[in-house]
């Protein structure tokens, strides 16, 4: 109740009504609504359970990442900083995780720099030696001795697996960013196939491009070269006699396109058990033709970290009517004309 004077002199009394259903306190509103108060507890409780959710989640996230990167080769990786300063649980993973991969990357850059090592010294004295296998060769007079072309044998052999183990040295030590170039992966394959087949014809054989696709991809070209020379060699080794290696290189459109080269061979084909097994350095399927055991059992491995090494994949199958199959996917980076 209040008393008011109007303008002619007049009092008048003015009396007010609070509505209740209007000016109520929030908190009275939902105390008398029991809806309403599950309501907002359950909406306090979701964004506490996200709240909380995110911070497990998120530094696992990141450990899971950094985890995948040691699991593909990435030595170097390590966890993300904000999960190391962390004073729980979690950043004492983190730690613990980082330090296992320095001591993972230490291990592995020093079997590397002995096996660098160790070949690098063992080329120069085989070096001497089959220059000397050559003065001797020569000075014959009567002809060149069959212990002297086996001994030259051998040495050759010797020489060309420790050219192997530098390369596979050289291509574990990984692969830096500025010695990548865009390049023709169709050129590349048919120049590889050219040279195959100028081998295979020597044995009768020969190596087909059945077909080849325009693309080009992202990397280095001499060592991915290696890698299909050494697919397309032991392709024309292992084939049988007077029958062809065949090549295809097809650009698959997708979300993410890629080129896929199949090098197909005719020979004995390899057991189901051991297809994963070809691409372990020094692995050699046995074989009933003793003629094809001479290999050290690396370029299939050579080739296997070169395509990892370009963000690729290789498999090996049987092809239904006999024979291996040897698949390279590789990421397209656009397409030559």
């Amino acid at each position: 109740m209040r008393l008011v004077e109007g303008p002619s002199g007049r009092k008048y009394n003015l009396a007010f009504q609070q509505s209740p259903t209007l000016i109520m306190p929030v908190s009275e509103a939902v105390g008398t609504h029991p809806y309403l108060r599950l309501l907002g507890i359950g909406l306090f409780g979701a964004v506490l359970c996200f709240l909380l959710a995110r911070n497990i989640t998120q530094p696992i996230t990141r450990l899971r990442a950094a985890a995948g990167g040691i699991a593909s080769g990435r030595l170097k990786t390590r966890v993300d900083p904000t999960v190391r300063r962390r004073r729980d649980e979690i950043g004492t993973l983190g730690r613990d995780f980082d330090r296992m991969a320095e001591q993972i990357e230490a291990l592995v850059s020093a079997q590397r720099d002995l096996l660098g090592d160790v070949s690098h010294e063992l080329r120069s004295p085989l070096a001497r030696l089959i220059v000397a296998l050559g003065l001797l060769r020569q000075a014959s007079p009567e002809g060149t001795p069959e212990y002297l072309n086996r001994i030259a044998q051998e040495a050759d052999r010797l020489d060309k697996l420790i050219g192997q183990l530098l390369t596979l040295t050289r291509i574990e030590s990984g692969i830096e960013s500025t010695q990548r170039e865009k390049f023709d992966l169709t050129n590349l394959v048919q120049e590889v196939a050219a040279d195959g087949d100028f081998e295979a014809r020597a044995h009768g054989g020969e190596v087909k491009v059945l077909r080849a696709d325009a693309c080009t991809t992202l990397g280095v070209p001499e060592i991915l070269r290696s890698a299909i020379e050494n697919i397309v060699r032991n392709a024309i080794r292992h084939t049988a006699p007077g029958t062809s290696v065949d090549v295809t290189l097809e650009r698959i459109t997708a979300s993410e396109p890629k080129a896929v080269l199949q090098v197909r061979d005719y020979g004995p084909g390899v057991p189901e058990r051991m297809l994963r097994d070809i691409f372990v350095p020094f692995h050699r399927v046995p074989n009933q033709d003793e003629s094809n055991t001479h290999g050290a059992g690396l370029g299939l491995a050579i080739a296997e970290r070169v395509v990892r090494l370009h963000e690729g994949h290789i498999q090996a199958r049987n092809a239904a009517n006999g024979g291996l199959i040897v698949e390279i996917e590789l990421p397209v980076h656009g397409i030559t004309v």
